[in-house]
């Protein structure tokens, strides 16, 4: 795709909030990181597709609580045309405008890592840095790990995942693991104690405010795969 600039109608922050009477789960990553089998896995449903176009959302009750997951499809998959990205991403920042409480980045295991790292960048210049406290990597095919008798810690060791551990690093240390061959209940009840600590331990969920652009913003261009978003700094 050729480079082209994206336009954000508004400028977008986050501010925290105590208030956590839902748990409201951004997935993000590449196509076949098992980003929307995941989704499928904490709803205990086949809510979302493969490969899905566009933005989708799905709830369901887990101890008491009710539990909204978002599946947000690649925004940096090059075969999107500019009005699919565009609708994508009004559609992502409308669903969550209502609050997060986490944002998972979908990592497998056992494959090489492709654009992860310009996701987490890309996550941070649409939400703004703030995002970074509530972002978690889930790594996904951790039934490979059971064939080999490791944990996911044993299995960041090595110096040929420092890719990995790295990524692991930028999001604060945070992350939790799905595996086939474990029971499914558990570890998604799991995955929910991590997400309401994370929240107890930033003040309550990511609350978006929305500000009209103004002439005292200027527009910094990132580049990511040839692609140019344009992120608010104030002077």
């Amino acid at each position: 795709m050729a480079e082209a600039t994206k336009t954000l109608p508004d400028i977008f922050i986050f501010d925290s909030s105590p208030d956590d009477a839902v748990i409201r789960i951004l997935l993000m990553g590449r196509n076949t990181c098992g980003k929307s089998s995941s989704g499928n896995l904490i709803l205990g449903e086949k809510r979302f597709k493969r490969h899905e176009s566009e933005v989708c959302e799905g709830q369901t009750q887990i101890r008491g609580k009710q539990v909204s997951v978002i599946d947000c499809p690649d925004l940096l998959d090059p075969d999107l045309n500019e009005e699919q990205l565009e609708k994508m991403k009004e559609q992502l920042l409308s669903g969550c405008s209502a609050g997060l409480s986490s944002v998972l980045l979908t990592v497998p295991l056992e494959k090489p890592l492709q654009n992860e790292e310009e996701i987490l960048d890309y996550i941070e210049c649409l939400f703004g840095p703030e995002v970074q406290k509530y972002i978690m990597i889930l790594f996904t095919h951790g039934d490979d790990l059971e064939d080999l008798d490791q944990t996911t810690d044993e299995h960041l060791k090595p110096k040929d995942h420092e890719d990995l551990q790295r990524l692991v690093t930028e999001c604060g240390g945070k992350s939790h693991c799905f595996s086939k061959m474990k029971k499914v209940k558990a570890q998604v009840e799991d995955l929910l104690q991590k997400i309401e600590g994370m929240m107890t331990e930033n003040g309550g969920r990511f609350f978006i405010k929305q500000m009209k652009r103004s002439d005292s913003m200027d527009v910094l261009n990132v580049s990511f795969s040839g692609k140019s978003l344009p992120y608010p700094v104030s002077r």
